[in-house]
């Protein structure tokens, strides 16, 4: 009868361990592809920037504003190439202007078949993007209000106002490359947090067959 709580025991532990492996987890994106789809569209994963599952309040995605579509953050990669020395991807990070950074401060890092290189940045270009939306603004325009009311009031208005987005578009590579069968691009913002929490994003392919 012991053994079998013991056992019992063993496996609840197990559960809790893997419960807080998976809400630990980083925000990853990725699919699976054959070899000769290396560099084409099938090779493009995208998804957006977020926090960890356990930080306070739980996972935070980057957001828009007022009735903007949230693809406009979208951030994207595609594998590129995989030689017998190189490893490489294409990759699209749009962000908020307030977060921009250049892709070097993202620190790229790749990790192939279990091995970790942090990547160089090639070819980084840049553009900046306006979106208008509905929101509001502060006003002084008031009449006929006690002066024990005003002190401290705000009075708004709708106005139109301006979403910055900045997109930033190169190439990353590793000194890596050979018949791998797992990649993963690591990018994180150094000090876009929750909590010390950091946004950040990993892009992944599995290569089979």
């Amino acid at each position: 009868m012991r053994r079998r709580d013991n056992s019992r025991m063993h496996k609840l532990a197990w559960l809790a361990v893997a419960g807080g492996l998976v809400a630990c987890a980083r925000t990853r994106v990725e699919t699976t592809l054959r070899p000769d789809l290396v560099g084409s569209k099938y090779a493009r994963v995208t998804g957006y920037m977020a926090t960890r599952a356990v930080a306070p309040g739980g996972r935070h995605t980057e957001e828009t504003p007022g009735d903007i579509q949230h693809d406009v953050l979208r951030d994207e990669a595609t594998l590129a190439r995989v030689t017998p020395t190189e490893t490489c991807a294409d990759v699209v990070v749009r962000t908020a202007r307030v977060h921009d950074e250049p892709l070097e401060q993202l620190v790229p890092t790749f990790e192939i078949d279990g091995h970790e290189a942090k990547a160089i940045v090639e070819h980084e270009q840049v553009s900046v993007l306006d979106y208008n939306f509905m929101g509001r603004v502060e006003t002084v325009g008031v009449e006929g209000v006690a002066a024990s009311q005003y002190v401290g009031m705000s009075i708004t208005e709708p106005a139109e106002k301006v979403f910055r987005v900045v997109e930033r578009r190169a190439t990353v590579c590793v000194p890596m490359g050979g018949s791998v069968r797992e990649v993963a691009l690591d990018l994180t913002h150094p000090y876009w947090t929750v909590a010390d929490y950091n946004y950040h994003l990993v892009f992944a392919w599995k290569i089979a067959g």
